[in-house]
């Protein structure tokens, strides 16, 4: 059962006194002149929106009002697809004068447009679920914690380690955490599948680019503190794939990638660092610095960091 809140409700009310309107002026073309007064004079203006004291966002307990947010947000996904379905319906019972309007209502509304991540079309309306629940996913996971704890692990060592950091357990414990709190929210209000995906979709993707932030804050690292960082970086995979059944992994390769970086000599370096342009200016800077560190000359590294500066990179 799709979920439908009272606004809804209302919108679905006009919509068929819509189509009464629409049935009236197609049989009666010439009776419709003094109809737009009347009709003009009663229009309510929208008001303006604001949150009831019954609504809470900042309790953790409930992810931060996840259940208003589903309700409120799955609501006009499905308000949305309604006025897709009728598209046909009303283009047919539109007068001819008339059908510019309702392709301009189309074109502009909540419907359908060229998907910014791939050449699909997609649903506008189902599109803003990731904006809205991501506030939920940047709060349920304490992602500052983790830098903390990274910055405290010392990476150069020497010797091959078996046992993973502690700052894995605790990300572990943060993703346990959010899973128990989806389930309990989700005894009170069913949480939709496409919801549920988006949810641990970005709270994965924000993991992983902690992670590679806290990669790139390590000052130094030698060849078994890298062998450490993907020691870590698979026992986190193989926790985190018990916990849930989205694949493939968010930005899975965005760190491996990275890690493998460190293996990089000068030459692939510089050639790195013009096709990945997905990390930023520091992420680069840190893998020229500590990556190849003392086997490069200054003007090697300095050749390197220049040619970090000259990419014109795109807005992430």
């Amino acid at each position: 059962m799709p979920y439908v809140n009272m606004v809804t409700i209302q919108e679905g009310k006009a919509l068929s006194c819509f189509e009464g309107w629409m049935f009236f002026l197609k049989e009666a073309p010439g009776e419709n002149a003094g109809v737009h007064g009347p009709v003009e004079e009663r229009k309510e203006k929208v008001p303006s929106p604001h949150l009831s004291q019954l609504v809470v966002l900042t309790n953790s307990g409930t992810l931060y009002g996840l259940a208003q947010r589903v309700v409120a947000t799955e609501s006009l996904v499905f308000l949305a697809e309604q006025f897709e379905s009728l598209q046909a319906h009303l283009d047919a019972m539109m007068p001819s004068a008339k059908k510019p309007f309702l392709q301009q209502f189309y074109s502009q509304a909540i419907f359908k447009h060229d998907s910014f991540f791939s050449e699909e079309t997609v649903s506008t309306a189902s599109e803003l679920r990731k904006p809205i629940y991501w506030i939920v996913a940047a709060k349920a996971i304490d992602y500052e914690q983790m830098l903390l704890l990274m910055a405290g692990v010392k990476w150069d060592i020497r010797e091959i380690m078996s046992q993973h950091n502690v700052y894995v357990d605790v990300l572990l414990k943060e993703f346990e955490q959010f899973n128990k709190r989806l389930a309990d929210v989700s005894r009170h209000v069913r949480i939709p599948l496409p919801v549920s995906n988006v949810l641990w979709e970005h709270c994965i993707r924000l993991a992983n680019r902690t992670l590679v932030e806290g990669y790139a804050n390590v000052k130094k690292c030698s060849n078994e503190g890298r062998a450490l960082m993907q020691l870590d970086f698979q026992q986190f995979l193989m926790k985190l794939e018990k916990l849930t059944d989205l694949r493939p992994i968010p930005d899975k390769e965005f760190v491996e990638t990275y890690i493998k970086a460190y293996y990089l000599t000068e030459n692939d370096m510089e050639q790195f660092i013009k096709n990945h342009r997905e990390y930023s200016m520091k992420q680069l800077a840190n893998l020229v610095n500590v990556c190849l560190g003392s086997h490069i000359n200054k003007k090697a590294r300095q050749k390197l960091l220049a040619a970090i500066d000259d990419i014109d990179r795109p807005k992430r």
